[in-house]
């Protein structure tokens, strides 16, 4: 019963903070919450993900373990809008610990991290639409489903991506277009070259 209330909370209108314009493509990157810095020689991945129990947002975080495989060494920076124990059992739940061990996971859930990359909320067509059909299909392939949806996930909350050299300057980013589009990080990380030592 829970879970299914939760669900229903998951899509009731709530306040939201006044979104900024994304940052463009070699403009500084906005300063993250303490503790969590740009001066990573390898770079720093930032996944601002959709909400607990999330299909996509699973799968994101699948993608990002194949980045710490192929460029050891780069920073990632999870943002996800639960309260933080929520987020802490969401990211245990996925097996988090185990596909980016040394992540930065942030707990945004007044979502004004989020808001200051740009990363806002979707329309009613980013939400409900037939684009989500194949990429959900492709996922329960995979073995990725819809799980319990955590306490103080919102739906309608965007996803995005971001990738920040050691300089603090972003090289590469992307908002998506609906609750389904995820961020390639791997082509991402492209954008940083092999300069980066």
């Amino acid at each position: 019963m829970a879970s299914f209330l939760a669900d229903i909370a998951s899509l009731l209108p709530r306040s939201s903070p006044s979104v900024s314009p994304a940052p463009a493509v070699g403009s500084p990157a906005p300063s993250l919450p303490s503790g969590v810095e740009y001066g990573n020689s390898q770079g720093t991945v930032v996944a601002f993900v959709r909400h607990c129990g999330c299909p996509f947002a699973e799968k994101e975080i699948r993608l990002l373990g194949e980045v710490v495989k192929q460029r050891p060494g780069v920073q990632v920076v999870v943002v996800q809008h639960s309260a933080d124990a929520e987020t802490k059992a969401w990211w245990d739940r996925i097996g988090g610990p185990k596909l980016v061990p040394d992540v930065k996971l942030i707990s945004d859930p007044e979502r004004n991290v989020y808001a200051s990359f740009g990363v806002g909320i979707l329309p009613w067509s980013g939400l409900f639409t037939n684009e989500i059909v194949k990429p959900i299909t492709n996922l329960k392939n995979e073995g990725i489903v819809n799980t319990e949806t955590g306490s103080g996930s919102w739906r309608w909350q965007n996803s995005g991506g971001f990738v920040i050299d050691q300089s603090g300057i972003v090289r590469w980013s992307k908002i998506a277009a609906h609750a389904g589009d995820m961020c390639d990080y791997i082509e991402a990380l492209k954008a940083l070259g092999s300069t980066e030592k």
